[in-house]
């Protein structure tokens, strides 16, 4: 029987060199193949949602739900940083469940540490080209209401923009900070009129803007060192619009966009809130804002609705802008 693997095969003659690749076709050193496309890198978020919250999940899911409803942009371009401000560990279980149908970070704190220990912890994570402060507690409109925030955040000179809030009554909250000089106190603009009162839809310069709807560049936030965490509670937000005009930029108002606020809720309840604690921590900030602030800025010539006049420009600000004519 004739066996067919007996033969030997025949020795391969060397292959001649290919041809060289043209100069203009090379790949140059370093480079990757076409096989092996370079992956895109993951698109930074334009708006950073930083959301304090303590003892609060079903608020929490009311205000997420109502917030991604109203957003005109797409998934990749915002976050959510939700801050729990010391409650206990199952409460703060049961929130991090809550929050993962909307891909939400979860912050936990031990104890309650402040409103502004709370937002300055959220916003050192947030990858945000810009910081959105929400309260755990404001209920969104379904229509893009942070696209007129934006417009007046890009805008050359904006520090800080804040909006339009109402009571679930429909009346208005907030339209801007004003100055009470005879009662040495700041309050919201127009409070209790019409929630669609003229002049609360205009967009303006104003002293300043509440914390609990506020949008600011990052980068300006790190200039500024964020909140000031010596005010425990409240005044936080005057503080830090006092010190945006301070550093040269505009504090600005938008009733174009705006939101339902049941004042009080952040706290977790009307009990909660009725507490000492939340008097003696509010009184204590309130002295520590009049001994950083008092007697610099704050006279007779700042603006007052209780007696009809209605200046938009605080001494602060006016001090400003004649600098800058000057200059």
């Amino acid at each position: 029987m004739r066996k067919t693997i007996s033969q030997q095969p025949k020795p391969k003659t060397p292959a001649k060199p290919k041809a060289q690749l043209k100069p203009e076709t090379q790949p140059k050193p370093g480079t990757q193949s076409k096989a092996k496309p370079i992956p895109k890198p993951v698109p930074k978020p334009l708006v950073s949602f930083v959301i304090p919250t303590i003892n609060q999940v079903d608020l929490v899911v009311k205000c997420l739900s109502s917030l991604g409803a109203g957003l005109s942009l797409p998934v990749h371009a915002f976050e959510y940083v939700v801050v729990d401000d010391g409650s206990p560990p199952p409460l703060q279980e049961k929130l991090a469940k809550a929050l993962r149908p909307f891909n939400g970070r979860l912050l936990r704190w031990k104890k309650n540490t402040g409103f502004a220990h709370a937002v300055n912890s959220g916003a050192a994570v947030a990858r945000g080209r810009y910081l959105c402060l929400v309260n755990n507690d404001l209920v969104f409109p379904r229509k893009p209401w942070l696209a007129a925030m934006l417009k007046e955040i890009e805008k050359p000179g904006a520090g800080v923009v804040g909006a339009r809030l109402l009571y679930p009554s429909g009346r208005l909250q907030h339209a801007g900070i004003v100055y009470l000089p005879r009662a040495r106190r700041f309050d919201h603009e127009y409070r209790h009129r019409p929630g669609n009162y003229p002049p609360a839809l205009e967009t303006t310069e104003v002293l300043g803007v509440t914390g609990a709807l506020m949008l600011v560049e990052k980068g300006f936030w790190n200039k500024l060192g964020g909140m000031d965490e010596q005010f425990f509670l409240s005044w936080e937000d005057v503080d830090f619009s006092l010190r945006t005009w301070a550093a040269g930029r505009r504090v600005l108002y938008t009733g174009q966009a705006y939101a339902v606020h049941p004042e009080g809720s952040t706290r977790a309840n009307r009990k909660a809130a009725s507490w000492a604690f939340w008097h003696k921590m509010d009184r204590e900030t309130k002295a520590r804002f009049w001994r950083k602030w008092g007697g610099r800025f704050f006279t007779a010539g700042w603006p007052d609705p209780e007696t009809g006049g209605k200046p938009r420009f605080s001494r602060l600000q006016a001090d400003y802008w004649c600098k800058v004519l000057r200059g």
